[in-house]
């Protein structure tokens, strides 16, 4: 079920922008508290797995995976990734509605690893929550990677993305996808290099 697909039409119809605007807000914020418990679940698997331990090994193996993964972006290295292999339900709709549906759609999405896993940054930032080891910073990272994930729905009906035949939109993001898998792969390199500074900064200390 593709959401942004399924909103955007919405969101460009002068009847319907009501029902548009509460299920783009019931979506992101059903996906914003999935997202935030996830985080915070991650955080608290690293407290516990990290218990009396330093952090540095952790933070180089995160780095690690982080350029391993952009790697993978650039098509550089070919590596399947864990993933549920598994769309949202479209029954939803018309068993609670849309902006039921909405809500369910977000809260499962949200759960970041219940559904398809188009690029590997999730799991870099799994990787990064577990390190630190603070269940507020885990939510915290995990709620703001939801929000940039919403905004293609928020914005889609301003920039005119989609007509009334949604399949029209996941075909255009479908022709690009390659941009996105590069600028993803950017993104992990920049994290790598971070991480892994903090894990030098770290070693240093000692």
């Amino acid at each position: 079920m593709s959401l942004l697909g399924a909103l955007t039409p919405l969101g460009k119809v002068a009847g319907v922008r009501r029902i548009w605007l509460k299920s783009t807000l019931a979506y992101t914020l059903a996906g914003a508290l999935s997202s935030t418990l996830v985080g915070a679940a991650l955080g608290s698997i690293g407290a516990w797995l990290q218990r009396g331990q330093q952090r540095w090994p952790v933070l180089l193996v995160i780095a690690l995976l982080a350029f391993c993964l952009a790697a993978r972006e650039w098509g550089w290295l070919k590596f399947p990734i864990p993933q549920r292999k598994r769309q949202t339900e479209k029954v939803w709709a018309h068993e609670f509605g849309f902006v039921g549906a909405s809500a369910l759609w977000g809260f499962h999405i949200g759960l970041t690893f219940a559904t398809w896993i188009n690029y590997g940054g999730a799991w870099a930032l799994a990787g990064v929550c577990v390190a630190f080891a603070d269940p507020l910073y885990g939510g915290t990272l995990m709620l703001t990677y939801w929000l940039g994930r919403t905004l293609p729905v928020w914005l889609a009906p301003m920039l005119n993305w989609s007509g009334p035949d949604s399949s029209q939109l996941t075909a255009d993001i479908s022709a690009v996808s390659w941009l996105y898998h590069r600028l993803a792969g950017f993104g992990l390199v920049w994290s790598g290099v971070v991480v892994a500074w903090l894990a030098f900064e770290g070693l240093s200390g000692n």
